[in-house]
């Protein structure tokens, strides 16, 4: 009975460790790593977002339902919804549709309550996170009295994640892809 339960523990290890490989290597090709350089380094690319992340409040949570289907409060499809972040040299200009709280601000806008803007970049960091393999921009830019401070995070796969923090909204997180800038 002995060597049956030592048996038993034996196979029981072999399985764990044996279930316990590597996933597929996740080391980024050269070739996009240069591409994706070559495009942040020379401040010419659009990001356009599929997903929407707005910060979760009660208000969110009670509109949550009204978003449609494939939507909840705190994720929101953009599927077929046109919006942009373009970043040509020392300009940004941007149409994002904002989903969550305003605190302060806004008014009658006839222009909508997203997120536009049409102006030069201030306070541009851009860096390299080689243990995440991506890059990393952070930037001021404004709306009328809006300030924003904008992060934008690059991966070589041309997948994007961008967060925005206004100073009178709540944060909101996009989802997106990056290509390069169209020639004007």
């Amino acid at each position: 009975m002995k060597h049956l339960h030592y048996f038993a523990s034996v196979i029981f290890v072999l399985l764990i460790l044996g279930s316990c490989g590597t996933g597929k290597n996740t080391v980024p090709d050269a070739g996009k790593v240069a591409a994706l350089d070559s495009l942040v380094r020379q401040k010419n690319f659009r990001v356009e977002n599929q997903w929407a992340y707005p910060m979760v409040t009660n208000a969110m949570m009670q509109v949550g339902a009204l978003l449609g289907p494939m939507n909840n409060a705190q994720r929101i499809n953009l599927m077929g919804n046109p919006n942009y972040l373009e970043i040509k040299g020392d300009s940004v200009k941007a149409e994002l549709p904002y989903f969550g709280e305003r605190q302060m601000g806004g008014g009658y806008n006839p222009d909508g309550q997203g997120i536009k803007l049409d102006g030069k970049i201030s306070g541009w960091d851009l860096s390299y996170i080689e243990k995440k393999n991506l890059y990393r921009v952070k930037f001021r830019a404004g709306q009328n009295s809006e300030s924003l401070n904008i992060i934008l995070e690059l991966y070589p796969n041309n997948r994007t994640m961008l967060m925005i923090n206004s100073t009178q909204r709540n944060p909101i997180s996009y989802e997106g892809t990056v290509k390069a800038s169209d020639k004007d």
